[in-house]
């Protein structure tokens, strides 16, 4: 596993076998970038990556993009609901079968804020 990021860095990157999280500092919003296989392995990067955003930029929204996950595990569902403790504005991107199910059987779709695009996620529409 390498990383391309400082804990003083305001935007990085995590790279594993199974998957990437990606932090995209903005002026209108904070944007997580996640793929591959958000399960135990990479859930924990996650969540690394959503308190180094709060610590960033918390007056922003934050937007978690998972449409280039294609395996969403427990572990990375419950990262998304610590992340929409911490951070209230948190809006997640979500499209396709593979995530739409899990969150849908969960009943996370009702807690969450859901975009179909990152570009609906981003205008918060």
């Amino acid at each position: 596993m390498s990383e391309s990021d400082s804990p003083m860095s305001p935007a990085g990157r995590v790279e594993s076998s199974a998957g990437s999280v990606e932090l995209v500092p903005g002026d209108a919003v904070t944007v997580l970038r996640v793929s591959g296989a958000l399960d135990l392995a990479l859930a924990p990067k996650l969540q690394q990556f959503v308190d180094r955003a709060e610590r960033a930029a918390a007056s922003t929204p934050l937007v978690i993009d998972l449409t280039s996950v294609d395996f969403l595990a427990s572990a990375g569902m419950s990262v998304l609901v610590r992340a929409h403790q911490q951070w209230p504005s948190l809006r997640v991107v979500a499209e396709g079968r593979v995530v739409l199910r899990p969150l849908q059987m969960t009943r996370l779709t009702d807690v969450l804020d859901i975009y179909p695009s990152l570009d609906a996620a981003v205008a918060g529409r």
